[in-house]
């Protein structure tokens, strides 16, 4: 068996504050409480994908939370929670587990902005049409 170690600590300098998706309720987005997820590590910049429409903003910074030396989470991460950095709001946008075998060794959550998130949709909406 392949024995991966853990992210060390000393690349995981950020803390972040997170706030679990816990629905919609017809009045806007439902969040938990306020966890602080420490030994983490908060990447900024701008992904984009391109399709024939063009080039459109996929995600503005990738945050690394090793299962080992990271706290702050009970379980895998939800797509739609808040992630406040640095008086930044984001959003998470997809969450990749990155196993050893079987066992989660870390995740990588792409996080974006509610404004490019609701852009996106309005101009994948118009151009459906």
């Amino acid at each position: 068996m392949l024995k991966v170690n853990p992210i060390p600590k000393k690349l995981l300098p950020n803390s972040v504050d997170y706030y679990k998706y816990l629905a919609d309720t017809g009045e806007g987005s439902g969040f938990d409480t306020k966890v602080v997820l420490e030994n983490v590590k908060i990447e900024e910049a701008t992904q984009y994908s391109y399709t024939s429409n063009g080039r459109e903003v996929v995600g503005k910074a990738m945050l690394f939370y090793d299962v080992v030396n990271s706290s702050g989470l009970t379980d895998k991460p939800i797509v739609e929670s808040k992630v406040v950095f640095e008086d930044r709001t984001y959003y998470i946008v997809s969450v990749d587990v990155l196993r050893t075998e079987d066992t989660p060794h870390h995740y990588e959550m792409l996080l974006k902005w509610k404004l490019l998130t609701i852009l996106n949709l309005a101009f994948n909406g118009l151009t459906a049409r």
